[in-house]
């Protein structure tokens, strides 16, 4: 099949290997590294891909760099804890299998894993995220966190039914130490999209709110303790992201 997939990593050498495996239909996968210390482009070679090295600057940027390297028109793009299902990969043949598609842009609806179990609710599932498309037609967005792959003029965005398996928090601690992170770089975008700092009711009120949306709007509810704990962390990651913003703690 004449589709290129991207991958954008940095020290993931304990987990690529699953995500590389899953990716045995497509044509050619371009990995852009930046600068690992672990090993992660040994492995990444040795499983046939082309990698190449680029200093970091955001997830958008990246992307769109492994996008230009592609040699072809289709790119599918999975990041470095994620895996193409079975499903989704015959599901993709298929949409190939009478020739290229007129639709320029799929979405895929992806599960996440946390702490070893998939979450079905509070707004981690379904997730359409748009990953498949023509790279003469596709664009990704550069903010500092949460970058979108859009259509570079309006037409219409096709949907795959089957799923990304995303593996994304084997722990809490995992999915704190990337909130945290996160949390600043959305500061960052916040300060940007609002042209001021946030005020100090929206420190207090936005966590809130966010917990009601995950926990109860959502139906994290329905998760048990793990949507309890998601609810509680993603309320806490908007406090941070507000906090970091309103006392301008932004230096790097």
């Amino acid at each position: 099949m004449n589709i290129s997939a991207t991958i954008i990593v940095f020290n993931n050498a304990k987990i690529i290997g699953r995500t590389l495996k899953s990716l045995d239909f497509v044509d050619e996968i371009v990995v852009v590294d930046s600068y690992s210390t672990d090993g992660t482009d040994e492995i990444c070679q040795r499983h046939g891909c082309q990698v190449f090295q680029n200093k970091f600057v955001g997830y958008g940027q990246q992307k769109n760099y492994a996008q230009s390297l592609c040699k072809n028109h289709w790119v599918l793009n999975i990041d470095s804890d994620e895996v193409v299902s079975p499903e989704l990969k015959e599901e993709i043949i298929k949409l190939f299998k009478t020739g290229e598609p007129d639709i320029k842009l799929f979405k895929i609806n992806r599960l996440t894993s946390f702490c070893g179990k998939w979450i079905k609710h509070g707004g981690w599932h379904p997730e359409y995220i748009t990953r498949l498309g023509h790279r003469n037609y596709i664009k990704w967005t550069e903010p500092h966190v949460h970058e979108d792959l859009q259509l570079t003029s309006p037409g219409k965005i096709g949907t795959l039914h089957t799923k990304i398996m995303h593996y994304s928090f084997p722990s809490v601690k995992s999915q704190i130490d990337t909130n945290v992170k996160f949390a600043r770089l959305g500061a960052k975008d916040l300060i940007k999209r609002k042209k001021r700092r946030p005020y100090f009711f929206e420190v207090l009120i936005r966590p809130m709110g966010k917990f009601v949306e995950c926990y109860l709007v959502k139906l994290g509810i329905l998760d048990g303790t793990s949507g309890l704990i998601i609810a509680i962390n993603a309320a806490y990651s908007m406090f941070m992201k507000y906090a970091f913003a309103y006392m301008d703690d932004l230096n790097d």
